[in-house]
């Protein structure tokens, strides 16, 4: 029987061993002792990881990290997506502050999907490493988390995946904020609402919008609506003038707008 390749082990897996392992198992729960099974356990682990790192939780991050340092070097398969468990202890070590550690767990799921022609899991990682070079306390140059934002971007863009076109766009924004003063645009407005006030005035849509600038359109709503608080406009019309006054448009944007 031909063998497939199995996330927590580095040799083939058999599907004949694994249906007589999960047969072993259950006899061993009948006489008193549970056992879960090897894919259960790091399914667990993954998920309950990425759940203490989305809530920031650094004392659950400890314990999802040792308890997955054991897959260190191989994919695991949580789900139907196969993940590098290298990115997923590099997001726990960034959620526990140890950067340094991180950074070393992405830089070996770089070379792993790199060198395994995994195109969707190389694009998350690209991007979350982006995030660990753009966290405050890291020292490392901004033009790296860019280089890896671009290629996250591309691949992304390349197979449609959408929610991460989303993400890096974030980090996007992330890097202009710190690179761009506060008091660089009037009223307060960020530059990404800058960039979304400039379509407004170009006279598109929130669902054009959302689609020019690659986010959701519920978020592109959100921006035309902070906008309007900020700048006190009840309307696009109103936007716009706004927009020509404060002398946010280009001269060919200005000169399309004008009826």
């Amino acid at each position: 029987m031909m063998g497939i390749p199995c996330p927590n082990h580095r040799r083939p897996y058999n599907r004949g061993h694994h249906v007589a392992g999960h047969r072993r198992a259950g006899q061993r729960s009948c006489s008193g002792v549970t056992v879960s099974p090897p894919i259960f356990t790091y399914a667990a682990s993954t998920s309950l990881g990425l759940i203490a790192v989305q809530r920031g939780d650094v004392a659950a991050a400890g314990r999802h990290y040792s308890a997955m340092e054991q897959y260190r070097g191989t994919m695991l398969m949580p789900n139907i997506w196969w993940t590098s468990a290298d990115r997923i202890l590099g997001l726990l070590a960034h959620t526990m502050g140890n950067l340094e550690q991180a950074a070393e767990h992405f830089e070996e799921a770089l070379v792993f999907c790199r060198n395994a022609s995994y195109r969707p899991e190389l694009a998350w990682t690209c991007c979350d490493y982006a995030g660990l070079l753009l966290d405050p306390e890291s020292k490392a140059d901004r033009s790296k988390a860019l280089t890896l934002l671009d290629e996250s971007y591309s691949i992304a863009t390349d197979l449609g995946m959408r929610p991460l076109m989303e993400r890096v766009n974030l980090r996007i924004e992330q890097v202009q904020a710190q690179s761009v003063t506060a008091t660089e645009f009037p009223g307060g407005l960020t530059h990404r609402e800058v960039e979304v006030l400039r379509l407004i005035a170009g006279g598109k849509t929130n669902s054009e919008i959302s689609e020019e600038l690659v986010i959701a359109e519920g978020t592109a709503r959100r921006h035309v609506a902070n906008i309007y608080e900020k700048i006190g406009a009840a309307n696009r019309a109103e936007a716009t003038r706004y927009a020509l006054r404060e002398g946010l448009l280009a001269l060919d944007e200005d000169q399309s707008s004008s009826p």
